[in-house]
């Protein structure tokens, strides 16, 4: 029977302990999961030079002939677009240009039209160019993310 109150007591302190402690915070919980958050700045990313000078030129090409009719470069460099992006896998602001733009006539662009609209947009961020092209291909495009905080 010692036993058993033993343990009853036992249980009811743990219950209590428990209950008076502080309530975490949605904050604290927030902050947690962040840290525990690997950042994607440690894996093949834009910081990389994942494009080439030519092929942001194209993507310049594609910019003045297709793009300028609805965007200014300055849409593309804003702290709220830049903020939207960071750390998202490159494929996913790839295929949301090419599933939307251009305007009025969404899916119109070639892969190649977007791959060089959005090498000029990792450009205009300060991203630097490297030895080879940015592949068209989902696989390859999926392979890389989105870091430009660290550049700016």
């Amino acid at each position: 029977m010692r036993a058993f109150a033993a343990t009853l007591a036992a249980g009811l302190w743990a219950v209590a302990a428990c209950r008076t402690a502080p309530p975490q915070t949605a904050a604290a919980d927030e902050a947690l999961l962040a840290a525990s958050e690997p950042s994607r700045a440690d894996e093949p990313n834009t910081t990389h030079g994942i494009y080439t000078e030519e092929q942001a030129t194209r993507g310049l090409e594609a910019f003045r002939e297709i793009c300028s009719e609805c965007h200014e470069t300055k849409d593309w460099t804003d702290p709220a677009f830049l903020d939207r992006w960071e750390e998202a896998s490159v494929y996913r602001l790839w295929y949301w240009i090419y599933e939307r733009m251009p305007h009025g006539q969404p899916g119109t662009l070639s892969r190649q039209q977007v791959t060089d609209a959005l090498t000029y947009i990792l450009q205009l961020n300060g991203l630097p160019p490297g030895e080879t092209e940015l592949a068209t291909d989902d696989d390859t495009i999926d392979d890389y993310w989105i870091i430009w905080k660290k550049v700016q």
